[in-house]
Parts: structure tokens; sequence; C-alpha cells
């Protein structure tokens, strides 16, 4: 069978064959258009509210607390939360923590100290994350079946058991 646009025209007409017009064309561009601005505005607005953070030391201070300092980098008056954990020498999570830092003003860099609460001695504390969103796509705590994970002092909260 061939092509309907290569037939005369008696036949196009015959069987309703209407020749392409720009006006599809045009509105597929729009539409690009139109999504790549949603886009691109998306990622410009949610940029601005990045929280960056470096840990500076941490300090083993018995076998049941570990002092915990960072850096933080976040957008002025945001109310930023981070994660930390401590391990002992086998890498199983001795206390975790999600710390709410919550200080107003146009202060952009915080100098964060927390004491974490432990279940046993740790050898090792780290950040895991800081975010704008409570909710973070960090390590779930890791804790051995039957241990009572260490409640913590505010603004520190411990995960609950599950």
């Amino acid at each position: 069978m061939s092509n309907l646009a290569d037939q005369p025209e008696y036949i196009q007409q015959r069987y309703g064959y209407k020749k392409p017009t720009l006006i599809p064309r045009i509105i597929s561009i729009i539409l690009i258009g139109v999504s790549v601005a949603g886009a691109t505005f998306y990622f410009v607005s949610h940029r601005s509210q990045t929280v960056s953070f470096r840990l500076s030391a941490f300090t083993v201070n018995s076998d049941t607390s570990v002092s915990v300092s960072w850096q933080i980098a976040r957008p002025a008056n945001t109310t930023v939360y981070c994660v930390v954990r401590a391990q002992n020498d086998k890498r199983i999570d001795v206390g975790y923590a999600t710390v709410t830092i919550d200080k107003p003003g146009s202060v952009t860099q915080i100098d964060e100290i927390y004491t974490l609460r432990t279940e046993s001695k740790a050898v090792l504390a780290e950040v895991l994350g800081c975010s704008v969103n409570k909710v973070q796509r960090v390590p779930a705590p890791d804790f051995p079946p039957g241990v009572q994970i260490p409640a913590q002092d505010p603004p520190g909260v411990a995960p609950t058991a599950s």
C-alpha cells in the first residue's frame, strides 16, 4: 500500500487526507519549553536549601558517652537536622541520635557540639548527614537485638526500637 500523500488530489480528498500543519509541532515545542523551565526552576530553588557539614572531632568521654563536634553550613534562619552515631570496635552502633539545630539569625556557619549517650564504649563517632528535612537518607540504626537504645538529651532524639 502506498502513502496517501503520494496519491493524486482527488484520492486524498476521497479518503480524508489532510496535509500536516505546523500547529502540532509548535504545541510540542511549547510544552517541552515549559517542562524545561519548570524543571530548571525546581532545581535552582531547591539548591539554595542545601546544607553541608564536616566532622571536626570526637572525644570518648566515658563508657557511656562521646562528644561529637562538627561544622554546618546552612541557609540563614533554617532549622537543620543532623544524624549522629557512635560505634564500637566491632562496627556495631552503640549510640544514635537525630540532633535538631535551631539557631535563628543570619549566621550560616555553625559549630555544633553534642554529647551522645552510648550503650557501651565507643571507638568511632560520625555525622551521617545533615538536612533541612527531618527524614534523611542515611543508614538506619544497627543495634543488636535486645539492646536498649540509649535515650538522648535534647536537642537530640534517639530512634525508637522497632
